[in-house]
């Protein structure tokens, strides 16, 4: 039996595999990889468990809702540029990708848990809690392959565990209190609070989701999706626009052209709405995107009907899956694919062709990411906020701290790599 049919060569057939009416299930052997957050609207095979899942979700990330939201959003921004600003007066390079991460981390946490984390008010910007969500991601291959083996050992005393398998010890202890936060959280909110009245989890709890979807250990695997999903991969994204205009001075040259234009002072920034209509701001998120490829490994998919593939006919309940990855290096869509060119997205406007049908960072069918409006805002509110205010250089930063590098589902860099580091002028 076929375990799974990777077609991810053939990047004309993505919009085929994943359109919506579709209606496809997830894979089952893939989804076993992440683990304590089974159960969440993420990681729900069926697709009509997970739209039930979904429903009451979706209109807490609508265009609408996050345009609402913009002030909590600047608000954390302003408070990365105080840590920033706190660095320039000591004359201290700054980590700014690991700020993006507490930056990401603070916005999700506050939105969807009305319980702001402050990681961006820590000493260390909440190191070891960003240490830990790449911890639980990078565990997936391992849960995948040994599923059995890792609910066994999650069954274990810690002790005994340590014994056996010394490092799976502060893997378990990591996901453990990520739990134990996470549901800490929830029980503890305040239901009366006006922040509460507008989080996601209000609207959840407030939903026709039937009593055991709403249960204490389903919320908690939602929450820690909201939070590993809502920051890792926009803050990766933040790091790679920042490192490859930081490298490119006439390009990071255009983009503070246009900021200075459409924002005279730096610390009035307009609506999510204007900034959308600055063309270089624009262009360097996109290419930012496409190189940051947000979910890096197949999305596999399960259809209840044969999937039609040239002069194949795929019987039903096989999963089929295919990576972005493929697509956003094909180099008849992006040539120099490698490189960072921002005017790629403008020139196909002005050609009449549309590129965007070909980002595919945030999926496609009735999986896409259902963070993408709340993406967009914060990577166009922070990318406008940090370099109309700043005149940053890179430290210690090369290509290799951003450059896809490794597959753990999500896309990585090399594993040395600690982030981008700036100094400012």
């Amino acid at each position: 039996m076929v375990e799974e049919t990777n077609l991810s060569a053939d990047t004309g057939f993505y919009d085929v595999l994943y359109r919506r009416e579709n209606k496809l299930d997830k894979y089952s052997g893939q989804t076993k990889m992440f683990g304590d957050v089974v159960g969440s609207h993420f990681t729900t095979d069926s697709h009509d468990l997970h739209r039930l899942r979904r429903e009451p979700l979706a209109p807490s990330f609508s265009r609408k809702s996050i345009a609402k939201m913009s002030g909590l959003i600047q608000e954390r921004i302003d408070a990365l540029s105080r840590r920033i600003r706190l660095c320039q007066g000591r004359h201290e390079p700054m980590p700014l990708g690991l700020g993006y991460v507490a930056l990401t981390v603070d916005i999700i946490s506050s939105y969807a848990l009305a319980d702001c984390y402050h990681l961006l008010e820590r000493k260390d910007l909440g190191v070891e809690y960003h240490h830990s969500i790449i911890s639980l991601i990078h565990s997936g291959h391992f849960i995948r392959h040994l599923t059995w083996l890792y609910r066994l050992l999650r069954k274990l005393p810690k002790s005994v565990v340590t014994l056996m398998q010394p490092q799976m010890k502060s893997m378990l202890k990591i996901v453990q209190r990520m739990q134990d936060d996470m549901r800490c959280t929830i029980s503890g909110l305040d239901v009366n609070s006006s922040a509460f009245n507008s989080s996601v989890f209000a609207r959840l709890l407030e939903s026709d989701l039937p009593p055991e979807e709403k249960s204490l250990d389903r919320l908690g695997r939602e929450g820690m999706v909201m939070i590993i999903a809502g920051s890792e991969a926009a803050s990766q994204t933040l790091s790679i626009i920042t490192y490859h205009l930081l490298a490119n001075p006439d390009k990071l040259a255009t983009l503070r052209t246009q900021l200075e234009q459409a924002i005279p002072s730096p610390n009035d920034l307009p609506l999510l709405s204007q900034l959308e209509t600055i063309p270089y701001l624009y262009a360097c998120i996109q290419e930012g995107l496409r190189l940051a490829h947000g979910i890096a490994g197949r999305l596999a998919r399960v259809s209840r009907h044969p999937i039609i593939y040239r002069d194949w006919e795929i019987p039903p309940g096989t999963p089929v899956g295919m990576t972005c990855v493929f697509t956003h290096q094909d180099e008849a869509i992006f040539p120099d694919h490698k490189a960072f060119k921002p005017e790629r997205w403008l020139m196909s406007k002005g050609e009449g062709r549309r590129l965007e049908k070909y980002l595919l960072s945030f999926g496609r069918d009735t999986r896409q990411c259902i963070g993408i409006n709340l993406a967009y805002a914060e990577l166009y509110m922070t990318v406008a906020t940090i370099f109309r205010r700043f005149d940053l250089e890179l430290f210690e930063t090369d290509r290799s701290t951003v450059e896809y590098s490794r597959d753990f589902f999500n896309a990585f860099p090399e594993e040395r790599c600690d982030g981008v580091k700036v100094l400012v002028k």
